[in-house]
Order: C-alpha cells, then structure tokens, then sequence
C-alpha cells in the first residue's frame, strides 16, 4: 500500500515561476496527446470490428497503442528525458479502472454496473489544460529542514530559455512536514489557478514495502489485560458527527454543530455570489475558491476526527469498530438541511473511507458498516422501549434515567452488533448531553463522556472554556522558511 505526503510548493523568484507553469502545460500537453491517441484507437477499434470485441483484446490494443519512446522523443527538450515515460504510465492508470469496470458492465451476472462507463477524459479544466506533471522517484531531490528545497528536472530547451546550467536543476521552496517514513515514490506537482498555488504530492511505500506513519503508535495487544476482546460502536449523526461507545464502557462524543456553522456560512455566500452572476455564467472564480476552502476545512476537521478517534481506540486495545450506515439517518431523519449535513457537509463516503484506510491499515483495527436502525428508541439501562427524545436530550419513562441520545444510540448499536462473546461493562451510557452550544464534558451517573468540538485546528474537550489540551504551536512560517503546519493529505 502506499500514503502520501502532502506539500505546498513556492517558486523562488518569478522566473522560476514562469519556468514551472510552462513545464507543467508542457506535461499536461503530452498526457492529453497520449489520451487522445488511446481514446482514438479505443474508438477505432470498436468501430471497426464486426462484432463486439473483447474486453481483453480491446485491453491490449489500446495499451499498446502509444510508446514511452514515441513520446520520450518528442517532449524530451522540454521535459526531459524520464517525464514522458512517467506520464505514459500515469495516463494507463485511469484506463486499467475503465476497462475493470467496461468487464462488469457487460457481464450479465452483474447488476450494479448498469451504465456504460466513459473512456478517461484530458487534463482540462474550463477549457484550458490543467498544469500538472508527474517525476520518477529516482529523477528528483527532496531536502528537508529549516529550509526546505525540493529540485527537477528540466528539459534542455526550457533550460536555455530561463538561464539554467546544462546540470542545473530547477529548485523550488517546500513548506510542509513529511508524515510517512518509506521508499520514496514518484512525485506529482498540480498548480491550481484559482488559488494560484502550487501542490506537490509524493508516494511514499509500494506493495512489498508498506510505509509507516513518522508519529504513529504501535497498535495495541488484540486483548484487554483481562484477555478479552475490546469491541466498539460509533454512531453517526447529523448534530453530532460521531458517538462512541466500547465494550469496556468509554464514551467519547464529537459535537459537529460549530463546524458545520462554519460550512453552511461558506455555502450561503457561494449561493450569493451565484446571485451576482451573469446570464450565462454559473461559476466564476471567486465562487471556486470558496468551494475549495470549504471543502479544504471540512476534509481537515473530518481527517483529525478519525486520526484522533484512532488513536484512543488504540489506547483502549480496541479491535474491532462498527460503523452505522448513513442510509438509517437519510431514511428516518430527511430533511434539506440534514441532508446538507450528511451529504455534503459530512460527506459520508469519503468518511468511511477514510476511516477504514487510517483505523485498519495503520492502527489494525478492522471497520465494519451495519444497520443502526431502532438503537436510539431504547433505553441501554434498562433496554425498556418507553422513552422520549428530544434534541439530545433522551429519556427513559421506565427507569427514569435520562442522557445524551446518540450516547445511548451508540451504546444499543454495539449491543445490537457485538459478537455474543463479547461481554458489556456497565457504563455512563445514560449520560445527560452537554447544553447547546456548550462545549463541555457531558456528566453521567457512573462516569464523564467527553464531548469534544473542533476549534478550526483540532479537535478539544473544554472546561469553563480552557482546552483540556495545550494550545498548537505556530508552525506556520513566513516565506523565508520551508516548514508550515502539514496540510490535509487526501490519501
């Protein structure tokens, strides 16, 4: 498996900038001719053949329609001589997952794939050429430290016409920690013209050789110190974004309404500022930007949420998690705003993704996705039907203990799942919510369920309103250093 490390990238003078923009068009120009041969070919083929061809076949033909060498001789004075082969082999990428799919398309026994797929498209973006390129892991430098530098390749001819030596490398500013310790991957740069900013993304690990996270744990023993198994149970919401219970009785609760304040104040002015728009027009780049940023500081509060969540189920010896399943909360709860919740704002897909690729894969803790339905109608005190919801707040007319109710959902839900060898531990599932709005621990009869809030950086359990955690430090640096705050990585 390979992760990715994340970087932003600064030219060091305009001439460099100019320098790079025009390498990375130049590497655009070359995937989009190397796509629009095998697009070509793809179409051809199938037009031209007297009966439909196999998928194998029609595999083969395209795949080997283009040479590395074909192109390595046509943009080797601009990109140099490795770059080419790169993007060849980067352009296959999306046409191995085209033909994968094209194969359950037509089989008959298949019903999930009931559209034909579409061959892979160009690097384009409204018309212009997205500039991007891709670097063998051996063709260029990474240095890290105080001031980071990060060095490329460059054709002959972009070399004469920007003043470079002949064995000169073009170098440019990194900000940004490295997260993964591995085999160097190859390495993709992308500069995004509504940011205006470049982006470089590097592989780390491959198939034989899995990388390892630099600050990660190592997972904790399959077994309590009492030799049993650790099972738990998040509950998904659209207020709270996650409730958790285990097998051993800890709770722990993330509040997601001032996060998505935030997104939901982004949404408002995207749609005013489509208000302003022109006949014709339906997005301009100021409207991108805020796109981008929501979706940049929705993707970080979710990727601490589960980097925290992981690490606190490692600590308890947690070795399995259950995970609710979204279609519950759409059946039973519709509405535009929890629908804006649960699909965009919270954007469940990518979470559950997420989740298995950072909970299995780096703490071992295999996820699994299971009905939740009727776990927040029961009281777990005393599993009695006759209780009354509202908001947080749930109550039990049986046993007359009232708590936070996704609290309680989450504690039915891992009861409802949890094998019949795993054995409950009385806890504060009965836990009262913490008030609205508030952000404090939410206190329970047999003990405190944390009731964490994003605070735009991490996120924190509050007290009177002091963190129970220290403040970040300012990792951010001004363009005279190399290192920043790492930003979000998209694995």
């Amino acid at each position: 498996m390979t992760r990715c490390d994340t970087f932003e990238v600064r030219p060091l003078s305009h001439r460099d900038e100019l320098l790079l923009l025009e390498l990375l068009d130049a590497s655009a120009a070359c995937n989009n001719q190397v796509n629009y041969d095998r697009r070509q070919t793809l179409f051809n083929t199938q037009n031209d053949a007297d009966s439909r061809v196999p998928v194998s076949e029609l595999k083969s033909t395209v795949k080997h329609a283009v040479t590395q060498e074909q192109y390595r001789q046509q943009y080797i004075q601009r990109l140099s001589s490795s770059t080419p082969q790169q993007l060849v082999q980067k352009n296959w990428e999306p046409w191995k997952a085209y033909f994968a799919v094209l194969s359950k398309y037509r089989d008959p026994t298949n019903n999930k794939v009931t559209d034909r797929p579409n061959p892979p498209g160009y690097w384009k973006e409204n018309g212009n050429r997205t500039p991007r390129t891709v670097i063998r892991n051996d063709q260029y430098t990474l240095e890290l430290g105080d001031r980071s530098r990060l060095g490329i390749p460059v054709g002959k001819e972009l070399k004469e016409k920007y003043g470079l030596g002949y064995h000169e490398r073009l170098r440019l500013e990194v900000a940004g920690q490295p997260r993964w310790t591995g085999k160097q991957g190859r390495l993709e740069i992308v500069y995004d013209r509504d940011t205006e900013t470049f982006t470089a993304y590097r592989t780390v690990g491959d198939e034989d050789n899995s990388p390892r996270r630099r600050d990660s744990i190592e997972p904790s023993l399959a077994t309590t110190g009492s030799g049993e198994e650790v099972v738990a149970a998040v509950d998904i919401g659209a207020n709270n974004l996650a409730a958790v219970t285990t097998s051993q009785g800890d709770h722990r609760l993330y509040h997601g309404r001032p996060a998505f304040h935030t997104f939901h104040t982004h949404t408002k002015q995207i749609a005013e500022l489509q208000s302003l728009l022109g006949d014709g027009d339906w997005s301009s780049k100021q409207i991108r930007r805020v796109y981008h940023k929501r979706g940049e500081q929705r993707n970080h509060a979710m990727d601490a949420l589960i980097r925290d969540l992981g690490e606190w189920l490692a600590e308890l010896g947690v070795t399995e998690l259950i995970v609710g399943a979204l279609s519950d909360v759409r059946e039973k709860h519709w509405s535009a705003t929890i629908n804006e919740k649960t699909d965009l704002f919270w954007a469940h897909g990518r979470f559950r993704r997420r989740l298995g690729e950072v909970l299995e894969f780096e703490y071992g803790i295999p996820v699994t996705e299971k009905s939740e339905a009727g776990t927040s109608s029961q009281c777990p005190a005393c599993e009695s039907e006759d209780v009354h919801r509202r908001g947080d707040l749930l109550q039990c007319h049986s046993c007359g203990r009232e708590g936070h109710s996704d609290v309680a959902g989450s504690a039915n839900f891992l009861r409802k799942h949890a094998g019949e060898s795993i054995e409950l531990q009385p806890s504060g599932s009965m836990a009262r919510p913490a008030a609205a709005r508030e952000n404090t621990t939410a206190d329970g009869h047999h003990s405190q369920v944390p009731c964490l809030e994003w605070d735009d950086y991490e996120w924190t359990v509050k007290h009177s309103g002091l963190s129970t955690k220290e403040a970040p430090a300012n990792q951010s640096t001004s363009s005279e250093t190399g290192n920043v705050a790492p930003g979000v990585s998209d694995d």
